[in-house]
């Protein structure tokens, strides 16, 4: 999938360069050359601190380019902030000083038609969503030891690697657990797995 980065700061362009994973890629950082750029079919990284009229900006990409995926940085992330782009529609949010495993995890989210977010944030918004106990008791007695560990180091918006590292795991280990998890209790992403933590931790 096209990726175009929209940036003026040389760290977050630095960063992405440095990626081997991504060959169809696009760098701007004048907005009316991105505008030329886009296309429906791709996702964008777009940094809102290098844009006076991101709101208008981003309105327009959206009308223009339905599919569009767009993912999120900012200077200095906020929670609020945070939730209110990921309730419009938007795939991703993150602070501009991110690294490029952080861009590549961001974008192989979004590729796998997941959201991204820091674990602060997914914390935060998990604490802010009501949560309804509904039959998923049920679900959690199929779960093994293992797999309810794993479950709530998720909810505590832990990365693979941390996962592994707590529970003493390859990394791969985990990557099967929060598969089988995923297909055991019917989840496509990690927030409505935390989600779900949540709702049976009470």
């Amino acid at each position: 999938m096209k990726v175009a980065l929209f940036s003026k700061q040389s760290f977050l362009i630095n960063e992405v360069k440095k990626s081997t994973h991504l060959e169809d890629f696009v760098f701007v950082n004048k907005i009316e050359n991105l505008f030329e750029t886009l296309d429906s079919n791709m996702i964008l990284l777009y940094h809102i601190d290098c844009d006076e009229n991101f709101e208008e900006n981003l309105k327009e990409i959206k009308e223009d380019f339905e599919n569009i995926k767009i993912a999120i940085f900012r200077n200095n992330t906020n929670n609020i902030e945070g939730c209110s782009f990921l309730k419009k529609g938007f795939k991703a949010y993150a602070h501009s000083m991110s690294n490029i495993n952080i861009v590549e995890d961001i974008i192989k989210a979004i590729i796998n038609g997941n959201i991204w977010m820091y674990p602060e944030l997914m914390q935060f918004l998990i604490s802010s969503v009501p949560v309804e106990n509904q039959k998923e008791q049920e679900l959690l007695k199929e779960l093994t030891p293992k797999e309810l560990e794993v479950l709530e180091l998720v909810a505590q918006g832990l990365n693979n690697a941390k996962i592994a590292q707590t529970l003493d795991l390859a990394e791969v280990s985990v990557k099967k657990y929060i598969s089988s998890l995923f297909k055991k209790l019917d989840k496509k992403d990690r927030l409505s797995l935390a989600l779900l933590f949540k709702s049976i931790a009470k």
